[in-house]
């Protein structure tokens, strides 16, 4: 496995006048958790954007697993992952969605399909509604369903744009497990954005502060003591 899953180099993105993004540098490992954090229009999502290639017209550099980020490239996609604007068709089931996902992905044999969907189900534990219309799932359930659709391919690197927003304790709780359950069992690299300072605290390995268009701050999750309001701190 690559020491380095995702290497980011002087990242600038630029809308109209408005620069968003000024230089950014960073580097995420397999099996670990970075969490990112930044005020409303730092631009944390705009990063995501840029990696899922979501947006372009972007300068610097991306590499995954040593080689140039291409994510026009369906090998490279399939080893990404993302919960960024997922939406689903409620009157389908859990299954039927994924399904519908999945048939998009040409290199992906019909006759695999099926038992990726069942077991990217019965990891986030949702194998007993594959047939629940999506229309009555509980936001909770939703969220892991998202988690389910960008586990299908077993992707190297996840990226979670607030993955725990709206979610009840219970529910951040299941999330939390999901998540280091995936690095420690298939080594995968997650980079996470969320405003809940303690979920940031307590799930992490690297935590990176992104202010004033660059990372303002990057060092491992130490869990010492008044962590969250240093980090408040550093995002002002």
């Amino acid at each position: 496995m690559a020491t380095t899953i995702l290497e980011i180099t002087d990242l600038q993105k630029s809308y109209g006048h408005n620069t968003i993004l000024k230089g950014i540098n960073l580097q995420l490992l397999p099996g670990k958790i970075t969490g990112l954090l930044g005020r409303n229009g730092a631009g944390k999502t705009t990063l995501m954007k840029c990696v899922l290639g979501l947006t372009a017209n972007y300068k610097g550099s991306m590499t995954l697993n040593g080689r140039t980020l291409n994510t026009t490239d369906t090998q490279t996609k399939m080893k990404i992952g993302s919960l960024v604007d997922v939406q689903f068709y409620e009157d389908l089931n859990a299954y039927d969605n994924l399904m519908l996902s999945i048939r998009l992905i040409d290199s992906i044999p019909r006759k695999e399909r099926r038992p990726m969907i069942q077991e990217s189900l019965a990891f986030v534990e949702l194998d007993n509604a594959a047939q629940k219309k999506v229309k009555n799932f509980s936001f909770g359930m939703k969220q892991r369903l998202a988690l389910a659709l960008s586990l299908i391919t077993k992707p190297e690197l996840l990226i979670l744009d607030e993955p725990f927003v709206g979610l009840d304790p219970i529910g951040v709780e299941e999330v939390k497990v999901l998540l280091r359950k995936l690095c420690d069992e298939r080594g995968t690299a997650i980079l996470f954005s969320s405003h809940q300072m303690q979920e940031v605290c307590d799930l992490t390995d690297d935590i990176l502060v992104l202010s004033n268009g660059v990372i303002s701050y990057s060092d491992q999750n130490t869990h010492f003591e008044n962590q969250q309001a240093h980090l408040i701190e550093l995002m002002k």
